[in-house]
This record gives structure tokens, sequence and C-alpha cells, in this order.
């Protein structure tokens, strides 16, 4: 009736898997992915480095942003003999190179020494008043210090004492007294 199909069975061990033919968008896509993740690997490392630059400097080298000082200059010289020093003060100090400070005059006058609790008609010492201090502990501050130190005033004549209406926001004010052929004078450099 049926008659059976009698195959031959043949028996092999290993079987090879038939391979896929690779096309060209396979082999762009695998190549791609290569070149990132170098380009990752390089980009990690150029990081690295950096960072490990970045930790291995010293503090000091970094720059420091310039403090910029609102000066108003006042004339409490009687012996100025003619000439106008409030205006002498201000060239000075747009010469004058301390620390990282940048001097912007404000205002020069010659006032009126009543007005602002002086006694005397004159002032014998040059002095100057800072105004942006400590007002917990009355000390100036370092830029009021370093700038009297370039101008050879000395410590005992820098002064905290702040202004009830600061509207022009002004940080030192230099009273130049009868002293003050020491203001003008230039200081000596060191070898």
């Amino acid at each position: 009736m049926f008659k059976k199909n009698k195959r031959k069975k043949e028996h092999r061990y290993y079987r090879g898997k038939r391979r896929k033919k690779s096309n060209f968008w396979s082999k762009l896509t695998s190549k791609f992915l290569w070149v990132f993740i170098i380009f990752l690997i390089i980009l990690l490392g150029v990081y690295a480095f950096s960072f490990y630059h970045k930790l291995s400097q010293p503090e000091a080298k970094e720059q420091r942003k310039p403090t910029l000082a609102r000066v108003q200059i006042l004339n409490g010289c009687s012996k100025s003999e003619g000439v106008d020093l409030a205006q002498k003060m201000s060239k000075r100090l747009e010469q004058l190179k301390v620390d990282n400070i940048v001097y912007q005059i404000v205002n020069i006058e010659k006032p009126e020494l009543g007005s602002m609790g002086l006694e005397d008609s004159e002032v014998e010492e040059s002095m100057i008043l800072d105004r942006m201090g400590n007002e917990k502990n009355g000390s100036p501050s370092e830029v009021a210090l370093s700038t009297a130190k370039a101008l050879g005033i000395s410590p005992q004549n820098v002064i905290y004492k702040r202004l009830k209406n600061n509207y022009q926001d002004v940080s030192l004010t230099i009273l130049i007294g009868n002293d003050y052929k020491i203001l003008f004078t230039q200081p000596k450099k060191h070898d």
C-alpha cells in the first residue's frame, strides 16, 4: 500500500551554522562604534590629565580679582602754598600699584574741617578714614592698610569711620595733612 520512503540517515557530529552575509550597514555601525569608544577613552584621558594638573598647582599662583576702592580725597592742609594737593593726590593714586587694588576717585574737595568733627583748622598728619572696615571690632580693612603703607601714612592714622549717608559708595577717605610731602615721595625700591 503505502511505501515508505526510506532515507538514509546521515549523522554529522559537527554541523556548522550558516553565516549571514554581512552587509554594508552592519560593517559601518561596527566601525563607528569602535571609533566612538576610542574617542571616549581619549576624552576621558584628557579630562583626567587636566584634573590632575589643576590639583597639583599651588593656590598662590591663582590670580585674584582686582579690588575696587572708591576714594574721596580731602585737602586738610593749610600750608600747601597754592598747590592743589587733592588733584596731585588723585594723579598719584592713578599711578600707584598696590596689590590688586584699583582706585577710582569719587570726590575731591577742600572741606570745612569743623563739619567733619575736627577741631583744628588744619590737620597735622595725613590720615585715611576707612569706610569699609570691620564694623564689629572697628578695625580697618586690608585695602586701607595697604594703601597707607604705599603712601607712607602711619598705620595708627588709619581709622575705621563709617559714613551715615554713603550714597557714593566711598571705600576710603584720604585726608591730606601738613605732612603732605611724605605722600608724594616715591618709595625706595628694594634690590
